[in-house]
């Protein structure tokens, strides 16, 4: 399987491409991510063409201490400031539950095909609120590599909720090198330092996500509500899914 190299800075990769939708101006934490991603792809293979990445690595860093820009650090301090209270976007920021279900896949593929795809089974929702909800679809997702893939997408409608993307990402096997800004991390989960961001358009439609690492997989649950949802009971119901999922 081909590994990927990245860094996944909570917060910073969600907050301001919202924020960047209403603002046309570059932004430095923007530019800075591509940069990153840029040299990664360039170490990911050494000049003989020999695969550089090896096992996936997670670890938590100060804002103080990361190896960025002053002007992305500034940036990302306001974010994560930002961030600690409802952020209000304007309409079109959030999709339609109608727009979001005619994006997902319809793929539904069973217990067995999903062992023989994945490097470990897929957590167990059962005892979640999303066992007896409707399963929409899913998708790989992560490192691919023809038929397989680190990590694995579950859409779900929730009765009351609205659409709920439960993902998972086996970083250890993909090789992916994950850092998480210590100052974004506002909650947890199951004693893990996790990421909670909630957002709310200009007529109403509401959008949380909850991230979090485990001990070798990422993982994000995403509810996106229609126009009066309540966001707050909507973070609730994220906690309490993510405390009864099992791996």
């Amino acid at each position: 399987m081909k590994s990927l190299c990245f860094v996944a800075i909570s917060l910073a990769m969600s907050i301001p491409a919202q924020a960047s939708l209403a603002d046309p101006v570059p932004d430095p934490v923007g530019s800075w991510l591509h940069q990153l991603a840029m040299q990664a792809a360039v170490d990911e293979t050494s000049t003989t063409g020999r695969s550089t990445a090896g096992v996936g690595s997670y670890r938590i860093v100060r804002l103080a201490d990361m190896d960025a820009p002053e002007e992305v650090k500034q940036q990302l301090r306001a974010d994560i400031k930002r961030a600690m209270s409802v952020v209000q976007v304007v309409e079109g920021n959030i999709p339609t539950q109608v727009e979001i279900l005619a994006a997902v896949p319809r793929t539904q593929r069973s217990a067995s095909e999903l062992r023989q795809r994945l490097p470990q089974p897929p957590s167990r929702l059962d005892a979640t609120l999303l066992g007896p909800a409707e399963l929409i679809g899913m998708e790989p997702s992560g490192a691919l590599d023809g038929a397989k893939s680190s990590g694995l997408s579950r859409f779900y409608r929730l009765e009351g909720v609205g659409i709920v993307e439960f993902s998972e990402n086996n970083f250890l096997a993909a090789g992916m090198q994950i850092e998480v800004i210590a100052e974004a991390q506002n909650t947890r989960v199951n004693g893990k330092p996790a990421n909670l961001g909630k957002v709310v358009d200009s007529v109403g439609r509401t959008r949380v996500e909850l991230a979090w690492t485990g001990d070798s997989k990422t993982y994000s649950l995403t509810v996106t509500g229609e126009p009066g949802s309540d966001v707050e009971r909507n973070a609730r119901v994220l906690h309490d899914i993510a405390a009864a999922i099992v791996d």
